[in-house]
């Protein structure tokens, strides 16, 4: 009897199983929603180490990395794949160091992120063959400098991996560890996998079968020219074996569709095919503003022109700089419509001695006077071409090849010839698709390869601040922080430190910014980066022209939202409503 009845029950439970199956009530886990979004240009590279030469690419560095620290929407530094610090200083045996622990979590492949993936991405970057504008933010790590001037090797580097996930990082001197959080907080100091970039011999990122990335989405999908899926990451901070696959990450999919023009992808947000927008068309953006349509968010992007200082007629500094007073900066805001005229070479939201709770003084606040007018004027342009014996010429600007940059190479081409003679071909530049010797399908950025080799005479910049410290991003432009690649073949060790990308050099420059590099008092040091960049304005390498803002459109449909400091949104935690219309609407 008692074997009858456990067989009846097996029966019942195999049975009401079976029907809950049939009503989907074991369905697998729902993956979540699939947001159609447009998060700017099209990108083809994906390496965090070039994250500062475009908005659009930061955006996307932005949902695919994270480092140990990131910037809260207000600028304060917060830990992100850092789990603890340890400062381990002894001043008596003049040893200074910390350890971070890192919190669990897995690359996009399902591999546990460990410590000497941070090793690899900071050799990477201290490489003296290696272009890394980012550089000097590792230089207080103990021979980090002397690793990227070639005069000692990776192995003498000051970070060990003393344990999988604990990273330990020792230091020339006394340090202030609040300012080196802040650095490792930059987008360009993520870690990376050595195992996939040493894959190709170039253009790995392009690529999503080698990318991986250790951030909240991984790209999925990239074909150039089509579409780009971000897709969540489930081992983002996640137990796979106990937490939901929405724990950490609430979208499944980011859809952004390349093959629709940013025309078309406007219209599709006023169809209602999209739910977010941040790169509205030129001629839609004032009507937007004026109705209270758009969200204005402020970045840390300077739309620049950076010049070749090593070719003629940019060699001479009276050039360079009629060529900046001769524009209308309010021109440009104009076209832009979400910008505002630079006043120098660091943008408004750097802070001037680092962040503060309450009353944080930003360095642009602390300048005073601004360092560059906003209106043009081409009389004194003239005066100091003529000073400069120059009277016309050629000049190629390059550019990339989107609507913001050719409307205002369009702009700098009329003034630069209407008004001081020259004549100027605009080189827009996209990206090109190959397959290399390992049958790998690749995407080189051609704009990207013509700033790192130097060949242009001037190329507008979408320049990202490297770090809400003003340092880096003016100790670049000084040969011994620029980390230009050196030739390490010449057999003499006679090689030289090269410079920054624009070729500039100015020993007074130098010495101004080793001073600012060597003090320790913060309003010293303050004073000495202003000093910096005024210099650096007089001599023009590089040319500010506007900074940026984000307008960002968003339908009722997206919510749950977070801020980036540097402008842009996370959709870490977005939220979509009437999930089925745009189920609808996305590609599978």
């Amino acid at each position: 009897m008692k074997k009858l009845l456990a067989m009846l029950l097996c029966l019942f439970m195999t049975l009401t199983l079976f029907a809950a199956c049939q009503n989907g009530e074991e369905e697998e886990e729902d993956k979540g929603p699939t947001i159609p979004v447009y998060l700017g240009t099209e990108i083809a590279n994906f390496d965090p180490a070039f994250s500062n030469l475009d908005e659009s690419t930061l955006q996307i560095m932005g949902l695919i990395y994270e480092g140990l620290f990131k910037y809260d929407a207000n600028g304060k530094v917060v830990k992100a794949q850092a789990k603890s610090v340890e400062i381990l200083d002894d001043e008596e045996k003049d040893y200074y160091a910390i350890e971070i622990e890192l919190k669990t979590t897995s690359w996009s492949d399902g591999t546990l992120v460990q410590a000497s993936d941070y090793i690899y991405a900071w050799s990477r970057i201290l490489d003296p063959e290696f272009r890394g504008e980012g550089a000097s933010m590792l230089f207080d790590i103990k021979n980090a400098r002397a690793y990227n001037n070639g005069d000692m090797t990776e192995d003498d580097l000051g970070i060990t991996d003393v344990e999988i996930d604990v990273l330990r990082i020792e230091f020339e001197g006394p340090t202030d560890y609040e300012k080196f959080y802040e650095y490792l907080a930059s987008p360009m100091l993520v870690p990376l996998r050595e195992i996939a970039v040493d894959k190709v011999a170039k253009d790995w990122s392009s690529n999503t079968a080698i990318l991986v990335s250790n951030g909240p989405f991984v790209v999925r999908t990239y074909l150039a020219g089509e579409k780009m899926i971000l897709e969540r990451n489930v081992y983002y901070m996640r137990d796979v074996e106990k937490d939901s696959v929405s724990e950490y990450v609430t979208p499944y999919r980011l859809e952004v569709i390349f093959e629709k023009d940013i025309a078309e992808n406007f219209a599709r947000l006023e169809e209602g095919a999209l739910v977010y927008n941040n790169n509205l068309p030129l001629d839609k953006r004032a009507d937007y503003l004026s109705a209270g349509k758009v969200q204005v968010v402020d970045s840390l992007s300077m739309l620049s022109c950076m010049f070749n200082t090593t070719v003629a007629p940019f060699d001479k500094v009276e050039v360079r700089q009629a060529l900046s007073l001769a524009l209308d900066r309010n021109a440009i805001v104009d076209i832009l419509t979400f910008a505002k005229p630079a006043e120098g070479v660091i943008a408004d939201g750097v802070f001037n001695n680092g962040y503060a709770k309450k009353n944080a003084k930003t360095f642009r606040g602390e300048a005073g006077e601004s360092l560059i007018a906003a209106s043009g004027n081409v009389s004194e342009a003239k005066s100091l071409l003529s000073k400069a014996g120059v009277s016309g010429g050629e000049i190629t600007l390059t550019v990339r090849e989107n609507e913001d940059d050719l409307a205002v190479a369009e702009y700098i081409k009329g003034v630069w010839e209407k008004e001081l003679g020259f004549t100027v071909t605009i080189d827009a530049k996209r990206y090109k698709e190959y397959t290399d010797e390992k049958e790998y399908d690749l995407v080189t950025d051609s704009y990207l390869e013509a700033y790192d080799t130097g060949d242009f005479g001037v190329i507008l910049v979408d320049w990202q601040m490297l770090s809400t410290d003003a340092f880096p991003n003016l100790a670049m432009f000084a040969k011994a922080f620029a980390s230009g690649k050196m030739d390490m073949s010449i057999a003499d060790d006679s090689y030289e430190l090269s410079t920054h990308i624009s070729g500039y050099y100015n020993p007074a420059y130098d010495a101004k910014i080793e001073e600012a590099y060597a003090a320790t008092d913060a309003a010293t040091r303050a004073q000495l980066l202003h000093e910096a960049e005024a210099m650096l304005i007089a001599d023009m390498p590089i040319m500010p022209l506007v900074q940026h803002q984000k307008g960002i459109v968003a339908t009722e449909d997206i919510s749950k939202l977070s801020s980036s400091y540097f402008g842009f949104d996370i959709f870490t935690l977005a939220k979509l409503g009437n999930r089925e219309k745009y189920e609808a609407l996305v590609t599978q």
